[in-house]
């Protein structure tokens, strides 16, 4: 029986990491809209097609908020639609654990892809 449960947990750690990277991948792909609609170059055709991927990153990283932010900050969302970044926001200046880990995911991951090259301030 306590293999049992350790299985499910490699397997619910396993699809943290796979949620947090199909997250992040989208985040990349949303970004590149963003960059390209500011440079004025996302055409009419483009936009349609990137509304989908802006769709499903959002309900994604809600989820991800939920459920691995949860966890993982060992504390709740603040609000019934906060998404990752105001949770990493909150925490990014703090001298924590917290903010340790907020400040990486925030500086490492994506400031550098962030058209304003600051995601989390």
């Amino acid at each position: 029986m306590t293999s049992l449960y350790a299985v499910h947990a490699a397997y619910a750690v396993g699809a943290s990491i796979l949620a947090c990277y199909v997250v992040w991948v989208l985040y990349l792909a949303i970004m590149h809209l963003v960059r390209a609609r500011d440079y004025g170059t996302l055409k009419k055709t483009a936009r349609w097609l990137g509304y989908p991927v802006v769709l499903v990153g959002v309900i994604l990283d809600w989820l991800l908020n939920v459920i691995v932010g949860t966890v993982l900050f060992l504390e709740l969302p603040k609000s019934f639609g906060e998404l990752v970044t105001a949770r990493l926001k909150r925490h990014c200046d703090l001298p924590t654990w917290r903010g340790a880990i907020a400040w990486w995911v925030c500086h490492k991951l994506l400031d550098t892809f962030d058209p304003s090259s600051r995601h989390c301030d």
